[in-house]
C-alpha cells in the first residue's frame, strides 16, 4: 500500500503543483491570482479548520470532491479523443460513477464512520440496510449491471480510443461493489485516475525535455511531496490511532488539488493552449 501511494497517489496530487512550478505559467498565474493562489489557499484553510472541528466530516467533504474530480477527468479525456461532446455517454459517465459509489457508501462508508450514530440519519437506515441485502448481496445482479453499462459505452460510434476511455470512465468505481476492503477498491479504481494523471504530466512536464535545474527540482519536489505524504495517509489508513491534525496536511492539499485542476486543464484559455495545450496535443 505504502509503495502504491507513493507511485501513483500522492506523486498524482504533487503533480498539480508542477503548473506552478513551469517558468511557462508565471505570467498567468500573476494575472489570475484570486483564482489561482488565493481562492485555493483559502479553501485549503477552511477545509483544514472543518477538520479539526468534525474529522469525519472532512473526509466525507474530501470523498465527495474527489468523486467530483475523478469523474470529471474521465469526462475531460474523452473529449481529447473526439472533436465533438457525446451528451449520451458523458450522461453514461456520470450516471456509472454516482450509481457505483452510492452502492460503495452503503456497503463501506457507514459502517467505518458510524454514520447511524448520528440520529440526523436514522430515517434512511432501513432504506439504506434494504439496499444493502437486496442489491449489494446480490453478486449476479451487480454483474449485470456491470457488464450492461460496459457494453453500452463501448457502443459509440468513434474511434477505439474514445471508446476505451468511455468503459474506463464507467468502471472506475465499480470495484467497490466486489471487493471486502474499501482501500482495495482505491487501488484498483481510483489507481486508474492517478495513473492517466501522472501520464498526462509526464507528457507535458518531461517528455522530451532537458534534465536542466528546473526539471530537476521538479523532479525532486514530487519524490519529496509523495514520500512525506505518503506516509502520513498511510498511517490514516492502518492505523486507528493516528494524529488526526497531521493527517489533515494531506488531506487539505487534496483539496487544493481537485479545485485547482478545474482550472489549469481549461483549453479555452489561451495562455493554457499555448502552453499545456500545445505539448499535450504535439504527436511527436
Amino acid at each position: 500500500m505504502i509503495i502504491f501511494l507513493i507511485l501513483f497517489g500522492e506523486s498524482h496530487f504533487a503533480s498539480s503543483f508542477l503548473f506552478y512550478l513551469d517558468k511557462g505559467n508565471k505570467k498567468l498565474i500573476e494575472t489570475n491570482k484570486l483564482v489561482l493562489l488565493y481562492l485555493p489557499i483559502i479553501i485549503v484553510f477552511l477545509y483544514f479548520l472543518i477538520g479539526l472541528k468534525n474529522f469525519n466530516l472532512a473526509v466525507l467533504i474530501g470523498a465527495i470532491a474527489s468523486a467530483i474530480h475523478v469523474t470529471r477527468q474521465s469526462v475531460g479525456l474523452t473529449r481529447l479523443y473526439d472533436s465533438s461532446k457525446n451528451k449520451f455517454y458523458e450522461t453514461l459517465i456520470y450516471f456509472s460513477s454516482l450509481l457505483f459509489l452510492f452502492l460503495g457508501f452503503v456497503k463501506f462508508f457507514n459502517v467505518k464512520y458510524g454514520l447511524f450514530e448520528n440520529s440526523f440519519f436514522n430515517f434512511i437506515k432501513d432504506y439504506i440496510l434494504l439496499i444493502d441485502n437486496n442489491i449489494i448481496q446480490n453478486k449476479i445482479f451487480l454483474i449485470l449491471i456491470v457488464l450492461t453499462l460496459s457494453v453500452i459505452s463501448l457502443c459509440e460510434k468513434t474511434n477505439y480510443k474514445k471508446r476505451f476511455l468511455n468503459l474506463t470512465g464507467v468502471l472506475i468505481y465499480s470495484p467497490y461493489l466486489f471487493v471486502n476492503h474499501m482501500y482495495d477498491a482505491m487501488v484498483i479504481g481510483v489507481g486508474a485516475h492517478w495513473s492517466q494523471y501522472l501520464i498526462i504530466n509526464y507528457k507535458i512536464y518531461f517528455h522530451k525535455e532537458k534534465l536542466n535545474s528546473e526539471k530537476l527540482t521538479q523532479i525532486i519536489f514530487i519524490i519529496s511531496y509523495a514520500l512525506i505524504m505518503s506516509f502520513i495517509v498511510y498511517k490514516f489508513h492502518m492505523n486507528k490511532e493516528f494524529i488526526k491534525i497531521l493527517v489533515l496536511i494531506p488531506l487539505s492539499l487534496h483539496m487544493f488539488h481537485f479545485f485547482i485542476d478545474a482550472f489549469i486543464w481549461r483549453f479555452s484559455v489561451k495562455e493554457i493552449r499555448d502552453t499545456i495545450g500545445k505539448k499535450l496535443f504535439n504527436p511527436n
